[in-house]
């Protein structure tokens, strides 16, 4: 058998009572319920409205790109014909 004496008996209920107090002690009731609850709300609305800024920011994108073509001139970028070769020291 695991405790045999009156000592030890003692010793395991107060290591029991100690622990349920322990825990009473550091539970946080509803509190923490709430507290994960209202984060979590905060955490949905943050995200809807992350998501909606990256399509406006999207469409705006697109709107532009559609507007003014990319090319070579646009870009600084010399046709190889114009190029002229580079001088030599």
């Amino acid at each position: 058998m695991l405790f045999t004496t009156p000592t030890q008996f003692a010793v395991l209920a107060l290591c029991v009572l100690a622990g349920y107090i322990f825990g009473l002690a550091s539970r946080a009731g509803g509190k923490a319920k709430a507290q994960l609850r209202a984060a979590e709300a905060e955490h949905v609305a943050y995200r809807k409205d992350a998501e909606a800024r990256i399509k406006a920011a999207e469409a705006d994108r697109d709107r532009i790109a559609r507007a003014s073509p990319v090319t070579a001139s646009t870009m600084g970028v010399v046709p190889q014909s114009e190029a002229r070769p580079a001088d030599r020291v």
